[in-house]
């Protein structure tokens, strides 16, 4: 009886000592950044708030002899002395056939600075690209979509600071852009198999691969193995990941489970809030690619062929897999294990 009490008294304390512990919420302060709602434009909103290096943003629409429509979506930049600069453009999109956004940066006369090819590749999904850029002599950056730009729905703009990093000197740097949201680069993979330390690292597939729920629900590759590694690590990117509802892979008609992603920080406007019927809560889905892997217990491959499955759970929304990549990791002369239980 007298344990009971004191467990209370200390579940109570603890409870009221919550309020004094709680820390005060304060709003990040984002001078040098903005988010740029092109839906919120094309349904008569003003924006607001927006920096004072950003002079504003239009919208334009001009039919062709052809009758084709194309939308123009111009952000004009201030110049501002003493400011660094390069700028960076997140745009999102939905990735769609024949309506890929182009990006062009004008100068004040209306002469092209630079341009970046359309972006996407068309695969009907949520998606984002990221576009650096000099601000020297840019007066403006265009947004160039064919049709009626419904497909853009925003861009993520901030200012670069330049700084010194270091690597080591017999390695590639990990990329050259330090994202704002901690997400991970995109995947490098090798055009030839690397060893290093007892590591073997292999591309399976460079391409690009799309999932829906159905028959094409899944896909499979097939490799071979000479030697048994000791461990094994899958890597690949995904495009619209579902938090809840992730890759599963089978190796060998072996469930494993489920992929792994690396998500970013929430405050990414990359999550897409999705609603079902009959379904409570909201699911999400990430306008990006994105890191995922999964780790593989060396029993489970064999010598020979090989056959890794990925599926799409369930009646869940499309995604896209890329750059497929496969780790093992095998015995070398320095191998630091330990034998459990140890001899007596």
């Amino acid at each position: 009886m007298h344990l009971h009490l004191s467990i209370l008294r200390i579940l109570v304390l603890l409870l009221l000592g919550g309020s004094a512990w709680a820390q005060e919420q304060q709003q990040e302060p984002t001078p040098f950044t903005a988010w740029i709602d092109f839906r919120q434009l094309a349904n008569g909103q003003a924006l607001t708030s927006l920096p004072i290096w950003l002079a504003g943003v239009t919208t334009n629409q001009q039919t062709n002899a052809n009758g084709a429509l194309t939308t123009t979506f111009q952000i004009t930049l201030r110049q501002m002395p003493g400011l660094d600069q390069k700028r960076l453009l997140r745009l999102f999109f939905e990735d769609l056939a024949g309506a890929a956004p182009t990006v062009v940066g004008l100068d004040a006369g209306g002469v092209q600075k630079f341009s970046r090819d359309p972006l996407g590749q068309g695969l009907d999904l949520p998606n984002s690209d990221t576009v650096v850029f000099s601000t020297d002599g840019v007066a403006a950056v265009e947004i160039v979509v064919p049709g009626n730009g419904r497909n853009v729905r925003g861009a993520f703009f901030a200012t670069l600071q330049a700084q010194t990093m270091m690597r080591a000197l017999d390695f590639a740097p990990p990329g050259d852009l330090i994202d704002v949201f901690e997400r991970g680069a995109a995947l490098q993979v090798p055009a030839n198999d690397l060893s290093l330390y007892g590591r073997v690292k292999a591309t399976l597939d460079n391409g690009t691969v799309k999932l829906t729920s159905g028959q094409q629900s899944t896909f499979t590759w097939e490799f071979d193995l000479q030697a048994l590694p000791l461990l094994a690590l899958i890597n690949l990117e995904v495009l619209a990941a579902d938090p809840q509802a992730p890759l599963e892979l089978t190796l060998n008609d072996q469930p494993l489970g489920a992929v792994t992603v690396s998500w970013p920080d929430l405050a990414d406007p990359g999550y897409l809030g999705l609603v079902r019927p009959l379904e409570t809560g909201m699911h999400f889905r990430y306008a990006g690619w994105l890191r995922a892997q999964k780790v593989i217990p060396g029993s489970a491959l064999q010598t020979g062929t090989n056959r890794l499955v990925l599926q799409l759970p369930g009646a869940t929304s499309p995604v896209a897999v890329r750059n497929l990549e496969l780790l093992l990791k095998h015995n070398w002369k320095n191998l630091d294990y330990t034998v459990s239980p140890t001899a007596p």
